[in-house]
This record gives C-alpha cells, sequence and structure tokens, in this order.
C-alpha cells in the first residue's frame, strides 16, 4: 500500500467512524430504517447531482445493474439497518469496535472465494485472536441474550456482510469511483423504498435542527463522500480496504467520548486490545517487521 492510500485510509475511518455518532443523534427523533433510506437516498441524489454537473457519464449494461444491486444489498441496506437497530441496544463506542471484526470476516470469505487470498497461519491466528476479543467485548455469558447482545450481533452480522461486498466490490474496479458509489447507492435506494414504506413514512418525519444535521451529516459525508474514497481505494488496494475497520473504532471511540459523553467497560478496552491485535496479525506488516530486526 502507498502513502496515499493509507491517508485514504485515515479520512476514511474518521468518515466512517463519525456515522456511529450521527446515528446515535439521529436515534433521538428518527427510526432505524428512516435514518437508513434517508442516508442512502440523499447520498445517491447527491452524488447524480455531482455527476451530470461535472458530465460523467455511465455507459449501463444488465451484469453492471445486477452488480450495483448487490453491491448496495451486501454494502447498504443489510448492514446499515442491522447497525442502526443495534445502536438502539448498544453504544456508538461499541457498535465501532464490533465493526472492527471486519477484515476478520474478509480473511475467512476470501479464503473460499474464487481467485480468493488463501489464509496464512497469521491470518487465521489473528481471525481466532479477534473472535476471542469480540466474545470478550460481548460477554462470556452468552446464554443470556438479553437486548444488548442481540444488538451486538446484529453489528457483527453487518460486519460479516461487509467482508462479502468487499470481495465483490472489486468487479467495479474499472468504473469512475463516483459513479460506482452513485449506481450502487441509486439501487440501494430504489431497493430498499418499497420495504420501508411498509414499515412507517420516512417523508413524514419531523425536519428541524435535531434531526436535519445528524442526516445530513450521515449522508454527505459519512456516505456519499465516504464512498467515492472507499472505491478509489477498492481500485488500488482491493480488498484491503477493509482495513478500515482497523482504524474506525479509535476515531469514534473518540468522538464518542467527546461528543456523547459516553464510557467504556474495562472489558470493552480489553476485548478491542485483543482484536487490534488480529488485525495486525491478519495484516501480516508487524510480523515482517520482527523478521526484518
Amino acid at each position: 500500500m502507498k502513502s496515499i492510500d493509507w491517508l485514504r485510509l485515515v479520512f476514511l475511518s474518521l468518515l466512517w467512524g463519525g456515522s456511529y455518532i450521527w446515528i446515535e443523534l439521529a436515534l433521538v427523533s428518527t427510526s432505524p430504517v428512516s435514518i437508513v433510506f434517508i442516508r442512502i437516498s440523499v447520498a445517491a441524489i447527491c452524488l447524480i447531482i455531482f455527476c451530470v454537473i461535472t458530465k460523467i457519464k455511465l455507459n449501463l449494461n444488465k451484469d453492471l445493474i445486477i452488480i450495483f444491486f448487490i453491491m448496495g444489498l451486501l454494502n447498504n441496506v443489510i448492514p446499515f439497518n442491522l447497525i442502526a437497530w443495534g445502536q438502539t441496544q448498544t453504544t456508538a463506542s461499541v457498535s465501532s469496535i464490533l465493526n472492527a471484526t471486519t477484515p476478520l470476516f474478509t480473511v475467512i470469505v476470501a479464503n473460499y472465494w474464487p481467485n480468493g487470498e488463501k489464509a496464512t497461519i497469521a491470518r487465521i491466528s489473528g481471525v481466532l485472536l479477534g473472535i476471542i476479543g469480540v466474545t470478550v467485548l460481548i460477554g462470556f455469558n452468552m446464554s443470556d441474550m438479553s437486548n444488548s447482545v442481540l444488538g451486538q450481533s446484529a453489528i457483527l452480522v453487518a460486519a460479516i456482510s461487509y467482508a462479502f461486498s468487499a470481495l465483490v466490490g472489486k468487479k467495479l474496479r474499472s468504473i469512475n469511483p463516483i459513479l460506482a458509489a452513485a449506481g450502487m447507492l441509486t439501487a440501494s435506494s430504489i431497493f430498499f423504498l418499497p420495504i420501508v414504506l411498509m414499515i412507517e413514512n420516512p417523508f413524514l418525519i419531523e425536519i428541524n435542527q435535531q434531526t436535519i444535521i445528524p442526516l445530513l451529516g450521515l449522508s454527505i459525508l459519512s456516505t456519499a463522500i465516504a464512498y467515492i474514497i472507499f472505491y478509489k481505494l477498492i481500485a488500488s488496494i482491493g480488498s484491503n480496504v477493509m482495513l478500515v475497520t482497523l482504524l474506525m473504532p479509535i476515531s469514534a471511540i473518540l468522538m464518542a467520548i467527546i461528543f456523547l459523553n459516553e464510557k467504556l467497560q474495562y472489558q470493552h478496552i480489553f476485548g478491542l486490545i485483543l482484536v487490534l491485535i488480529g488485525l495486525l496479525l491478519v495484516d501480516g506488516r508487524i510480523l515482517k517487521i520482527f523478521k526484518s530486526s
């Protein structure tokens, strides 16, 4: 990975880490499904307008449309809803830590994916250590399926969905990142609209400063701009883009402490340390440093 890739990863971690704060603030007055629909639809509209203004054109075909809908399902509809609902049961900090398991699941999925990257001993060790970290983070009493555990489990399923999306997203490498993001978010909006209307009407939410600021921050900063960077990274580093979740908990936790006055328990800190060590093993750089020294 080049220096510019690492800089983009850091910036993306700030944008996506901030999404947990925006969601936490939006949940005060808005339901999870409405938050998700507004997030993806407003982001899609912003990117479409940008493409029209800058005259970026896309030659659509059947295969590309199918990929857009698959990516929209795996990268938006499923994980966004699970995370938004999960955050009604747990905090932004814990949610970001749980989402840091995405690269661990990516290692497992990539090992069995056609032409995927085979798992090494270091990567497998990292996955196992990460799973132990998640177990510590959630708590050892798994027989007590409280709302908190269910919420945290939902965010873990979202991480698995992100793992699949990172591998499917490689098919969009040759497309302009802005078009890739716009296509995926538009497909997500079309797919999710009839579903959300069966649950509630997101167009009837009360518009005030308490709702509009977090929703716009979530839609424009943490979605539209973030996905442009995401697809740029996929084009240059492939599924390694999910290493961004190594940095997201740090930015999310710092912002949650500053803006939401959240406090972490010792088990969350210990679980985070285990997950981060697991991610370092998956990444492999730390082992190369020790071998060269």
